[in-house]
């Protein structure tokens, strides 16, 4: 296996004499990737990936590339003559001291398991077989990264992940659910099963009926209130802002924007989340800060290009262009998750969701497809489950009528979930809902 310091290094060596900033982040990561359909494993496959990510400035004019080659040095002598090519950048800024340290997380499970791609012995206790028909994957990861940069930046880390999602069915209905650690923790698949599994099976032992168009007290499962609250971390970002994105234009810290229910963080410095990182892409220290304290919008996410544009300071949140979220965090609240459709009363239970899209992103407009086990409740109790409807409104109106949240928190990543994600259920007052057929 190639070093990725070695891969650094030679990079830098040749972009010294081409350009007069450079940071390159040479990553190898060995993965091995396991799908179940009807309970079965149906495939095992394993891969390394050789990731090259390049940034380099001249005369104000900046660049990013990515390379997904372990010799990538005939194609770095092409950036000068690309450079040429381009305008200087309204963002540019000198890259900035480096002042972070690394961080590293390693299970040594994951780690042997992904560079020898045999995941047979890890996982020979999680008995997904006996759930029935079960469909889903579980990947486990390690990632060597190694940084130079022009700066002095000269820094690498490792990384384990463990994550996966499983979809369980009884009949034509389902139950979905997923996890993410940076350790091997069988009790988290496992866990993932038993919320499948019963969401399945309750669905199938109620009534089916339809939901009529209009406006409905919400209990939100962390798999989809993790894909709302993301959408919110990200818009939080000053990129988002900058480019007209973000429906926090025009908001400052100390602004309300939430109810005081909800705390929302970002968390790279969270070691049982895999974006675990000691400094950003620029060699920043990261921090864990808060995004909404209580209700209250603490700032914007900032690399030192935004910051500079926007008269603040950097976050430790770089992204070479614009800034990133690494990973995320919501603080429980006081219902036991034993009690949350008592607390809900009268209302629906989404318990998954997929295809989030946007109407309007300065005003936040959104509309969601629930999927799996979507459950009508009445007086605390599941009277029927629906197929299929669709969630709308605005963040700033969905925020401000969070009612509470679950004490016991989930740890989420999979498709509609990209940023890892520490969370409890959310209790919504007001969504609008309407039928779908999709």
């Amino acid at each position: 296996m190639i070093d990725p310091q070695v891969l650094a290094e030679n990079a830098s060596r040749k972009l010294s004499n081409l350009v007069d900033e450079y940071v390159v982040n040479a990553n190898i990561v060995s993965s091995v990737m396991v799908k179940y359909a009807d309970g079965e494993v149906t495939v095992t496959q394993s891969w390394k990936d050789y990731i090259l990510d390049v940034y380099v400035s001249k005369n104000s004019k900046i660049n990013t590339s990515t390379y997904t080659t372990h010799d990538p040095i005939e194609v770095l002598s092409k950036l000068p003559s690309l450079i040429e090519k381009l305008t200087a950048s309204p963002l540019y800024t000198p890259l900035p001291e480096p002042t972070g340290s690394p961080l590293s997380i390693i299970d040594s499970r994951l780690k042997d398991s992904s560079l020898s791609g045999d995941i047979s012995g890890l996982l020979g206790s999680i008995d997904v077989k006996s759930y029935g028909n079960v469909a889903g994957m579980i990947e486990i990861s390690y990632s060597r990264s190694h940084y130079i940069g022009s700066n002095g930046l000269d820094s690498g880390f490792e990384i384990t992940e463990f994550n996966g999602y499983f979809r369980v069915f009884r009949g034509d209905d389902s139950g979905q659910w997923a996890w993410v650690s940076t350790f091997y923790d069988e009790s988290l698949a496992r866990g993932a099963l038993d919320k499948a599994s019963s969401l399945a099976e309750l669905c199938s032992s109620l009534p089916k009926e339809n939901i009529e168009t209009g406006y409905y007290r919400v209990l939100l499962s962390p798999m989809v209130s993790g894909n709302l609250l993301e959408s919110v971390a990200r818009f939080s970002t000053a990129g988002s802002v900058i480019l007209g994105f973000s429906f926090l234009q025009g908001k400052k810290a100390g602004d309300i924007i939430a109810s005081e229910k909800l705390t929302l963080r970002e968390v790279p410095r969270n070691n049982r989340l895999p974006n675990y990182r000691g400094f950003d892409d620029e060699g920043v220290a990261t921090m864990d800060k808060p995004i909404i304290e209580r209700g209250v919008f603490k700032g914007f996410l900032h690399n030192s290009k935004t910051a500079k544009l926007m008269n603040e300071k950097t976050t430790g949140n770089a992204g070479w262009i614009l800034p990133r979220i690494f990973n995320l965090e919501v603080e429980p609240g006081d219902i036991r998750e034993s009690e949350l459709l008592e607390a809900l009363g009268d209302g629906l239970y989404a318990t998954n969701n997929w295809y989030t899209r946007f109407q309007n992103f300065l005003e936040g407009t959104f509309s969601t497809v629930t999927r799996d086990a979507l459950l009508i409740v009445r007086r605390g109790k599941p009277i029927a489950c629906s197929r299929r409807a669709r969630l709308a409104g605005s963040l700033p109106e969905m925020l401000s009528s969070i009612e509470d949240l679950s004490r016991e928190r989930w740890q989420i990543k999979w498709w509609e979930v990209r940023a890892p994600i520490i969370l409890p259920h959310m209790l919504i007052k007001k969504i609008t809902v309407t039928s779908t057929t999709l």
